[in-house]
C-alpha cells in the first residue's frame, strides 16, 4: 500500500504541482480513505520527501556502473546518456527532482539538502577531466555548470517533445555526445596548441 501511495502521489504531483495535490486527492486516486494515508505518512511533507529520495535512488541505480569506467571523459559521456534516459524513462521523477521548485509546504533545507552523492561523483569526474586537459584550463564549478546545463537543457527539451518537434532529424541516441564534442573539442584543440607552444619555447 505504501508504494501504491507513492506512485499515485508521483503522478499527481508531476501533473498538477505540489500545492494543488492534497492527501485527500491522493487517497481518492487509489480509492483509499484519506485518514488511512496517515498510517504511512504523517503529512504531505514526509510523503514528498520520501518520493524525492526514491527518485534519487532510481537515478543512482542507473548510474551504478559509472565508477567502472576508467576514462573520466567517457564517464561524462555515459553520465549524460543516463541523465537523458532518466528524463525519458522516468519523466515524473525527472520533473520532481530537476524541474519543480521547492514545495511551499516543505523547507528548502529539507527539500534541497546537501548535494547528493550522484552530483558529487559527477563533480569529481569533471575535476579528473580538467586534470587530464580534456576540457581545458577552466574552474571545476564553471565546467560542472556548463556540462550540467547542456545535458539538462537537452533532457528538458526532449521531455517536452520540443527538441524532436523542432529538429525532427536529430539523433536522440547520440545527441548528448555530439553536443559534448561541440563544447569540448575547441577546448581540446586549444590545449594542444598550448602544449605545442610550450614545446617550442623549450626547444
Amino acid at each position: 500500500m505504501r508504494q501504491l501511495i507513492i506512485d499515485a502521489a508521483k503522478e499527481l504531483f508531476a501533473k498538477d504541482g505540489f500545492d494543488n495535490v492534497s492527501m485527500r486527492k491522493i487517497a481518492s486516486r487509489i480509492d483509499y480513505s484519506p485518514a488511512a494515508l496517515y498510517r504511512y505518512f504523517k503529512n504531505k511533507e514526509e510523503l514528498v520527501l520520501c518520493l524525492r529520495e526514491e527518485g534519487h535512488q532510481r537515478f543512482a541505480q542507473m548510474e551504478k556502473h559509472l565508477p567502472d569506467i576508467e576514462d573520466p571523459f567517457q564517464r561524462v559521456r555515459e553520465g549524460g546518456r543516463i541523465y537523458l534516459n532518466f528524463a525519458r524513462e522516468e519523466p515524473e521523477y525527472y520533473d520532481l527532482l530537476f524541474i519543480k521548485a521547492t514545495p511551499s509546504f516543505c523547507s528548502c533545507e529539507k527539500w534541497l539538502g546537501k548535494p547528493h552523492q550522484n552530483f558529487l561523483n559527477f563533480k569529481e569526474t569533471v575535476r579528473e577531466c580538467i586534470a587530464t586537459g580534456v576540457v581545458g584550463d577552466i574552474s571545476v564549478d564553471t565546467a560542472v555548470a556548463a556540462l550540467w546545463a547542456s545535458v539538462h537543457g537537452l533532457a528538458s527539451l526532449a521531455a517536452t517533445g520540443k527538441l524532436q518537434c523542432c529538429l525532427p532529424d536529430i539523433d536522440m541516441d547520440n545527441i548528448f555526445e555530439d553536443v559534448l564534442d561541440f563544447i569540448t573539442i575547441p577546448q581540446i584543440e586549444r590545449e594542444k596548441l598550448k602544449k605545442a607552444k610550450q614545446y617550442e619555447d623549450k626547444t
